[in-house]
């Protein structure tokens, strides 16, 4: 059970922070806060009232989702190393509650009494614990998983000294008879700059639709294989491949530094996700 509220935190509030991306950063601040805050007081009413896990328990869970925001960003690329440590640390404390949290075995609260007078028998039968983690799975996929994208791909989104020219102002301090070339050599170094800055800014924005296509491919992923049909699940990831395979291959016939930049942020970002989809799967098998 703990291990649903503390993915339900996380994906909430990241999903809040999707919401408020791109506005004015002095609205982010008070309105994104408040979004969370209510969102977290009513999960920790809902969990506490409604299931009687512990109040210390969900104040702990609440905590570490704060921890996850405090290392991570929505923006468009992570804090690198704290983002990546957020990951391990939640990795770390996922399996730590799977194996050890056993508040959803004396679950009492008027959920729990509701799901016994539920309707169907479907609903009555289903474990409680197991449809909350379905839920905070879930809300996980939706846009925290994005960002676990971005922590991976987050050494790639920067052009590196490497690839980029030299600085254009390296030559202001040469001799005088080489005034001309210099010029010449900083106007190239130049445009040659632009150009890779171009590159990049179009990758990012000719990928942006992964957005909107990795959460619902990771629901769909997850949705399928415990359905059992995980056939299916493999035609979906090759129609992604097929699908972005034109844009990939006119990407790699670009003929500067950065060719390829495109079927890189795909392999990347496309394994990291199965990846997370895959996590998703395992984390809710186990839980049964």
């Amino acid at each position: 059970m703990l291990t649903a509220v503390l993915l339900a935190a996380i994906g909430s509030a990241d999903l809040w922070r999707s919401l408020f991306r791109g506005r004015r950063v002095g609205r982010i601040s008070a309105g994104l806060l408040a979004s969370i805050g209510a969102s977290w007081v009513l999960l920790a009413v809902l969990v506490t009232t409604g299931l009687g896990v512990p109040l210390g328990w969900v104040a702990l869970c609440l905590l570490a989702a704060g921890g996850w925001l405090a290392l991570t960003t929505s923006d468009e690329h992570s804090t690198g190393r704290a983002g990546r440590a957020a990951v391990a640390v939640l990795i770390a404390l996922v399996v730590i509650l799977l194996l050890a949290d056993r508040t959803g075995l004396t679950l009492s609260g008027y959920l729990v009494d509701g799901q016994r007078d539920a309707a169907t028998a479907a609903l009555r039968d289903a474990p409680l614990p197991q449809i909350a983690l379905f839920f905070g799975v879930g809300l996980f996929l939706a846009e925290s998983a994005n960002i676990v994208v971005r922590i991976a791909l987050h050494p790639r989104s920067r052009v590196s000294a490497a690839t980029m020219p030299v600085d254009v102002d390296a030559g202001l301090h040469d001799d005088s008879s080489h005034n001309d070339s210099s010029h010449n050599d900083a106007s190239q170094d130049s445009s040659a700059r632009d150009e890779d800055l171009t590159r990049t800014d179009l990758t990012r924005t000719d990928l942006k639709g992964g957005r909107l296509i990795g959460p619902l491919e990771r629901l769909l992923i997850v949705a399928i294989v415990l359905a059992g049909l995980a056939p299916i699940a493999a035609a979906l990831v090759a129609a992604k491949g097929i699908v972005r395979f034109p844009e990939i291959a006119q990407d790699a016939r670009g003929g500067d530094s950065l060719s390829g930049t495109k079927a890189e942020y795909f392999l990347v970002g496309s394994l990291v996700s199965w990846a997370t989809a895959a996590g998703a799967i395992a984390l809710l098998v186990a839980a049964r």
